[in-house]
């Protein structure tokens, strides 16, 4: 094993933001609803997120407030209002684009549990991470993440065929016509390409698909020209060129045991756990290979797919890797590529610290409109903690948050370019990735 040691730096940021920036963040993002009493009920409902004591019921934010009447008026903004969130959720992108640098979209799940089977969306589904059934609502969040912070963005609402076959549950929860049942993958995908929309920096998207269904979210995200780095589990099935270098003949088998084949492509690359505040080492194998063929997932025939990169991640001590990703970033190097995984755990960590404080799982109404404004002004209130002066404090050694002043309304950030790897589609359109001008080096 080669003793040179790749590096994944400390996040790091210019210090403090400017004074009002919070209110400034506010105002912006509200600037699009187009009456006045709209944008002050926004105000009011956000500020209600901050500062209301306990769960943020609608009566609590109303509490928070001078104002006679508010639990009614918020009700009425909130879940049977008509303005659109998804122009909130564009101008709430491009202000933490600029205010975070983000090296990734990280997607993850949102589990809301619930005990009634009222609220739009509420089933009860097994959950992986609590290794249980749960009666509860699931969503996705996309979120901007550089080593510093995370700020979720957009947000999908999974929904089960009951809501939407059943039409007096449609209609009770005025879910639109033109949403359906969409897959993991699909609503992941359909956030990315949203995103993208608003123009914002385009980044990989990372995000945890060890429950998911692998060659169906790589196959969409590659036709649709997006960057990907996705956690697998060990018995993904995958073709790797053989090993041995005697003939051509590809290596059919597991991503665990593909990752074992390739022990001796590990390198040590050191990075920066912020949580600890101290500097780790893993391990990090690089192997190409691609999907298998239809009814290939052990067979020995390539499929048509684009190349990809299995990557193997171990600790120093460790017999078996700890972490497996399949990514379509070409060449990008072993520390780049950890430290874009390590930046689910940052979203994790933020949604923990902040999202939660700000009330992400506490929406009471029963509308599928009402549960998408809600989570809205849930990303506006987190993305104002993030710029307070105790959230700064928290931070510590990741690094301070301060606003970058706006060029034709988004961030102008000279960066690395990455287009994924020849026949994937719209591959040939080119996509940001913070790769570090040295090979051996990446941004946390």
């Amino acid at each position: 094993m080669s003793a040179t040691l790749q590096t994944v730096e400390a996040p790091s940021l210019p210090p403090g933001p400017a004074a009002g920036a919070s209110r400034a963040l506010v105002a912006s993002v509200l600037s699009s609803l187009r009456r006045r009493d709209q944008r002050h009920k926004g105000e009011l409902y956000v500020n209600g997120l901050l500062h209301a004591p306990g769960r943020k019921t609608m009566r609590n934010l109303a509490a928070s407030t001078d104002e006679r009447s508010a639990e009614q008026s918020l009700h009425h903004f909130i879940s049977c209002s008509t303005w659109d969130w998804s122009p909130l959720r564009a101008e709430l992108a491009a202000r933490m684009d600029q205010l975070l640098a983000p090296k990734a979209w990280v997607v993850r799940p949102l589990v809301i549990p619930k005990t009634g089977r009222h609220s739009v969306g509420v089933g009860r589904r097994f959950v992986p991470q609590l290794g249980q059934m749960v009666n509860s609502q699931h969503g996705y969040g996309l979120w901007l993440a550089s080593g510093a912070a995370a700020a979720p963005v957009n947000w999908r609402l999974s929904l089960s065929g009951d809501w939407l076959e059943d039409t007096e549950m449609r209609q009770r929860a005025a879910i639109p016509d033109s949403v359906d049942a969409g897959s993991a993958e699909g609503l992941a995908l359909d956030m990315a390409l949203e995103t993208a929309g608003w123009g914002v920096t385009r980044l990989p998207v990372v995000t945890d698909a060890r429950e998911e269904a692998v060659p169906s979210m790589v196959r969409a995200f590659s036709r649709a020209g997006l960057p990907f780095l996705l956690r697998v589990g060990g018995s993904t099935g995958l073709l790797a060129p053989a090993l041995s270098g005697g003939g051509s003949r590809s290596v059919s088998a597991s991503a665990g045991h593909l990752a074992e084949l390739a022990r001796s492509q590990r390198r040590p690359v050191e990075w920066f756990e912020p949580a600890a505040g101290l500097p780790k080492t893993s391990l990090v194998s690089l192997l190409p290979v691609r999907l298998p063929g239809p009814r290939q997932a052990f067979g020995g025939v390539p499929s048509a797919d684009a190349p990809l990169t299995l990557v193997g991640v171990w600790s120093p001590n460790s017999r078996a890797a700890s972490e497996l990703w399949l990514t379509n970033l070409a060449g990008a190097s072993r520390s780049t590529l950890l430290g874009l995984g390590r930046l689910i755990g940052r979203a994790d960590a933020d949604f923990t610290d902040t999202s939660l404080a700000v009330g992400a799982l506490d929406f009471e109404g029963r509308s599928y409109h009402g549960w998408h404004r809600h989570v809205t002004l849930v990303s506006l209130a987190h993305a104002v903690r993030l710029l307070g002066p105790g959230a700064q404090q928290a931070r510590r050694g990741r690094g301070a948050l301060t606003p970058v002043p706006m060029t034709g309304g988004r961030r102008v950030r000279d960066s690395g370019r990455f287009a994924p790897a020849a026949g994937a589609g719209r591959a040939e359109v080119p996509a940001s990735v913070p790769v570090a001008a040295s090979p051996d080096r990446a941004a946390g």
